[in-house]
C-alpha cells in the first residue's frame, strides 16, 4: 500500500510552479498556516474519501486527525515546508491506476479556493463527529463512514469516471 507522503509528493510534483502548494501564510479559523499545506491536506482527504467510496478500502493507511481547519495528516503538516521546498523534478512511481485516480482528484480541485476546500471538509460527517475536540486533534475513523462516502461521492465518481 502507498503512503500519504507518496501521494503528497505526487500532488506536489504536479504543481511545477508551486502556485497551488505554496508557502503563503493565511489565517482561517484563528489559525495561521501555509495555504499550500492546507490545500495539500484537503487533496489528501478527498483522495482518501473518494477512494474509500469507490473501492471500499483506504488508498493509504495514514490516519487523518481533526484540526480547526479540517482533516489533516500530522506528518504532512509537520513536513510540508521541507517537502514543498524540494525541486519537483520527478514524480514518485505509483501504480498507473493510482496515478490516473490522483490526476482526476487533482484536476477536479485545482480551481477551488482554499477556503472552499475547508468549508467542504467542515460539512463532512467524519470531521463533524469530532470537530468539538479539535484541540486534542482526534483521529478520524473514515472507514466507519464508508457508506456515507458512497452516497456523498456517487455523482463525483460518475462524473470523474473513476
Amino acid at each position: 500500500m502507498i503512503t500519504a507522503k507518496e501521494v503528497s509528493e505526487y500532488f506536489l510534483s504536479k504543481d511545477v510552479n508551486k502556485e497551488l502548494f505554496n508557502t503563503k501564510l493565511v489565517k482561517y479559523n484563528e489559525r495561521q498556516a501555509y495555504e499550500g499545506n492546507i490545500r495539500l491536506n484537503k487533496y489528501l482527504y478527498f483522495a482518501q474519501t473518494v477512494y474509500i467510496a469507490k473501492y471500499e478500502e483506504k488508498l493509504f493507511q495514514d490516519d487523518f486527525v481533526a484540526y480547526d481547519n479540517g482533516p489533516v495528516i500530522k506528518e504532512i503538516v509537520e513536513n510540508y515546508p521541507s517537502m514543498q521546498a524540494k525541486p519537483n523534478k520527478k514524480q514518485p512511481t505509483l501504480p498507473k491506476e493510482i496515478e490516473d485516480f490522483l490526476d482526476k482528484i487533482y484536476l477536479s480541485l485545482e480551481n477551488a479556493q482554499c477556503e472552499e476546500l475547508i468549508e467542504i471538509t467542515h460539512e463532512d460527517t467524519a470531521w463533524k463527529e469530532v470537530s468539538d475536540k479539535t484541540y486534542f486533534a482526534p483521529v478520524m475513523d473514515l472507514m466507519k463512514h464508508k457508506e456515507k462516502f458512497k452516497k456523498q461521492y456517487k455523482g463525483i465518481i460518475k462524473v470523474m469516471e473513476i
